[in-house]
């Protein structure tokens, strides 16, 4: 394709922090088809978005930076207006972090009439007048972008006209750089990590999560399943990687529920792959969970998993085929199921054979990006 038939997409976010929809962002940009189309993205100057920015400028993609002060100010809608007025992007792509998110960027997109397409992350139904004023603002959007079909169907419960409008994508992960940095990872790393990182021995398994901590990841159930756990396998260790506004009271839980020798939070980490490799489970106890993006991440490290079976997750989860799904809030079925998976083996090596096979053959971000394509394509015609 000439070069001067590439179409211009605008990424844009108003997002303070770097999480799982920012790190999707990133992935798409990696993976559209350079030859048929330049992204640009568009984001604040907050200083803990530079590494992140750093990412796409190695792709690189141009990157434009808002001067503003929160993700409330008003100069979001000026200045994206005169990027815009200033630059001739053939389509907007907005990354909505959360249903109020990038309110601005829509109402100046929808003053220019420009092809716009939003992904929701992380829909939830929003107070009577924002739920009003984002419908008002929809009627202009091309399409709608759901990471899962639970998304989907909550959109449409909460915004009925999108019904010709709307389509699920799944997120996906970058499946040849996990592999890349598991490369060298041998036997002797993986008990080096344990040993230094973990403060254990071959003998322990590690049951291991990684969330933020926050109420919705319900790492307390997970917590209180600890005792349980103990009682018929005290050769394990919970190991809690994340961190968030919920950490100090999951610690005093910890001593409340007396497994304190048994547990161990890392705060933020950035080896998650080698973290994941080195451990034995993967659990994800989410009450409340748009997608679980991690869930690949375990997958990609031969992880066998338990995991809530809410929102998004029985997505990628058939149970007791490729993990096991147990009801959010049951720290009783919780811990059953974490001490059947420690006794059988050879459904550990089944779930970690079929895991893998379901992360390569549906969630590679390869995919992701392609399907994504395919709605700017019919937009764009």
């Amino acid at each position: 394709m000439p070069k001067n038939s590439k179409k211009s997409i605008l990424f844009y976010t108003d997002t303070p922090l770097i999480g799982g929809a920012e790190n999707q962002m990133y992935l798409l940009a990696k993976f559209l088809d350079k030859e048929k189309y330049k992204v640009t993205l568009v984001c604040s100057d907050y200083a803990h978005l530079d590494e992140w920015v750093k990412k796409f400028e190695n792709e690189d993609i141009e990157v434009m930076r808002l001067n503003v002060f929160h993700k409330h100010d008003p100069r979001h809608y000026f200045q994206f207006k005169e990027i815009i007025k200033q630059n001739h992007f053939d389509l907007v792509h907005l990354h909505v972090w959360n249903p109020a998110a990038c309110r601005y960027a829509l109402m100046a997109a929808g003053k220019y009439n420009i092809a716009t397409v939003i992904t929701e992350h992380d829909p939830f139904e929003l107070p009577k007048f924002k739920s009003y004023f984002k419908e008002k603002l929809l009627k202009k959007i091309n399409h709608v972008i759901a990471v899962s079909e639970s998304n989907r169907k909550l959109l449409l419960n909460l915004f009925p006209q999108l019904k010709n409008r709307i389509t699920t994508i799944h997120n996906g992960i970058d499946v040849t750089w996990f592999e890349s940095q598991l490369l060298s990872f041998n036997e002797n790393k993986r008990n080096e990590y344990r040993e230094k990182t973990f403060n254990v021995g071959n003998d322990i398994k590690i049951i291991l999560t990684v969330a933020e901590l926050h109420e919705r990841k319900g790492v307390n159930y997970l917590i209180k399943a600890m005792p349980l756990i103990v009682e018929k396998e005290r050769s394990c260790r919970l190991v809690i990687v994340g961190s968030g506004p919920e950490r100090n009271e999951l610690e005093i839980l910890v001593k409340k529920e007396g497994v304190m020798d048994h547990v161990t939070f890392l705060g933020f980490r950035k080896d998650i792959p080698h973290l994941m490799k080195a451990s034995d489970i993967f659990v994800l106890p989410s009450i409340k969970e748009a997608f679980g993006l991690v869930i690949l991440e375990a997958m990609a490290t031969k992880l066998p998993i338990i995991a809530s079976d809410t929102g998004g997750i029985p997505e990628i989860i058939e149970n007791g085929k490729n993990g096991t799904l147990v009801p959010p809030h049951d720290k009783e079925k919780l811990a059953k199921a974490i001490v059947k998976l420690i006794n059988d083996p050879d459904r550990v090596a089944k779930y970690v054979q079929a895991g893998f096979e379901t992360l390569k053959k549906t969630f590679d971000a390869k995919m992701m990006a392609k399907n994504t394509e395919t709605i700017y394509d019919e937009v764009l015609t």
